[in-house]
């Protein structure tokens, strides 16, 4: 590997835990909201009998596990590389994420079983108490300030290039969703007196939970499994191909490393193709790819054409 692809590597890795230690900070701020804001639905909630603000609140204390495992996913990606781990730490910060969609996961099936168990009982004719407007109040609380830090985590993960504010803000925005949705509940049950709104609507968001879960889930275990978009594979080769004197790519595998991407590809060559020439074409590849995309490893081999 030359010196100049060992010091875009290292500066590339240098950066990424720059990031790395600003998303932490972050992170820290959305845990001290999560954790004043979830408390006092939790408390309100069981204090105003509503189903609702309480799925609200479990909703907002999945938020307190996944930002603690976010920020222990970070603290462990920022490790330098070891004999173990050449590459790095950075597959610590997917597996956080996959860790806080599952945290989501399993608290949105909880909220629709206290949904579904009052709604029951309701149907049996067990009202219990009435609801009055404290509930509604925290709601719009609630919803207010998650909009505000979704659309903070937002513009930093962006900035930053983080998947760990990119899935805080999903969070958020779900959250603010989900409080709004829980203030109308509250509402309509507390002045309306339409007692299985409530209950309605703590199903409702348990369901909205599990759909935000099964999404991040989805995205972090493609990573963690060495997944990749086809579309941008077919991407690269399309761009490696348009160099002058490069032949068919015959191979090219892409997975994540962190948020940045390990690259192996290999290429054609006319049989008569002098090793500088084939060199010289591989280091062409590797910055023109580096330029575009986040690659922290790219290795580019050759092989004759119409070899075996």
């Amino acid at each position: 590997m030359s010196q100049l692809n060992k010091l875009k590597q290292s500066k590339l890795a240098i950066k990424t835990g720059e990031n790395a230690s600003q998303a932490r900070k972050m992170l820290f701020v959305n845990l001290l909201v999560y954790v004043i804001i979830s408390l006092a639905e939790l408390e309100i909630g069981t204090l105003d009998h509503s189903v609702a603000l309480m799925a609200d609140g479990e909703n907002n204390f999945t938020g307190i596990v996944s930002v603690l495992s976010l920020i222990v996913g970070l603290t462990f990606s920022k490790r330098p590389s070891d004999d173990y781990h050449v590459e790095g730490h950075w597959q610590y910060e997917n597996l956080a994420v996959f860790l806080a969609g599952l945290t989501m996961f399993i608290v949105g099936l909880s909220c629709l079983w206290n949904g579904g168990v009052k709604l029951i009982n309701l149907a049996n004719g067990r009202t219990g108490s009435q609801l009055n407007g404290r509930a509604a109040y925290m709601a719009i609380v609630s919803a207010v300030c998650m909009l505000g830090l979704s659309i903070i985590n937002e513009f930093v993960s962006h900035k930053l290039t983080s998947a760990s504010l990119a899935a805080s803000a999903r969070d958020f925005f779900s959250d603010s969703l989900t409080s709004f949705g829980t203030m109308l509940a509250i509402a309509g049950a507390t002045f309306l007196h339409i007692d299985w709104v409530d209950s309605a609507a703590a199903i409702l968001l348990g369901g909205f939970i599990i759909y935000n879960g099964s999404k991040i889930l989805s995205t972090s275990a493609a990573k963690l499994s060495n997944g990749f978009s086809p579309t941008i594979r077919k991407q690269m080769v399309k761009a490696i191909q348009a160099i002058p004197g490069a032949g068919s790519v015959t191979f090219i595998d892409v997975r994540y490393s962190g948020n940045n991407l390990v690259v192996t590809a290999e290429i054609e060559l006319a049989g008569e193709t002098k090793v500088v020439q084939s060199y010289g074409l591989c280091k062409e590849i590797e910055q023109l790819l580096q330029r575009q995309y986040p690659i922290l490893y790219c290795c580019i081999q050759v092989r004759p054409k119409n070899s075996g």
